[in-house]
């Protein structure tokens, strides 16, 4: 019986850094600051933080979300994580959040809404010198690749 072959799966993940935290929380409701544009699976995307909220009734928080910046044919399935980047393995679980499995479609943007709230921000060790960066890790399922990795466990 011939081995069973592991695909890579594409992923990859990308940091926004924001420093001046003070002046980004002067930013009116649903304005956001954007990372550059970054490459993962041969989609285009780029992270969003909303300092004051994405929306009205969320304006006590900060949002995160990333966004496919680009055209695509079908809805690229992928699944999404964004932490705070200091000492990720002594990270409150509460502040890091994953989107499972989802269809996005082209210039289209998916996030968290309510990620932190800005009081508990402020008082945790994610602000420091009035900066604080952001990594958002994405995976990008691949349909075929799920049954090759269920049989080759079943081996």
């Amino acid at each position: 019986m011939p081995s069973p072959r592991w695909a890579s799966v594409p992923s990859g993940f990308h940091l926004l850094e924001i420093v001046g935290y003070s002046r980004a929380k002067d930013m009116p409701t649903g304005a956001a600051l954007e990372s550059r544009p970054f490459m993962v699976g041969g989609y285009r995307w780029c992270i969003q933080i909303y300092p004051n909220g994405r929306f009205p009734e969320d304006a006590d928080c900060i949002a995160v979300s990333f966004a496919l910046i680009q055209d695509v044919e079908h809805p690229v399935k992928v699944h999404a994580g964004f932490s705070f980047i200091d000492e990720v393995e002594k990270q409150d679980p509460r502040h890091v959040r994953t989107i499972q499995i989802t269809h996005v479609p082209g210039n289209c943007c998916m996030g968290f809404p309510r990620h932190i709230t800005r009081e508990a921000f402020e008082k945790s060790e994610h602000l420091k010198n009035d900066c604080f960066t952001i990594r958002c890790d994405l995976i990008i399922v691949q349909e075929g690749l799920q049954g090759v990795n269920a049989r080759a466990n079943a081996d």
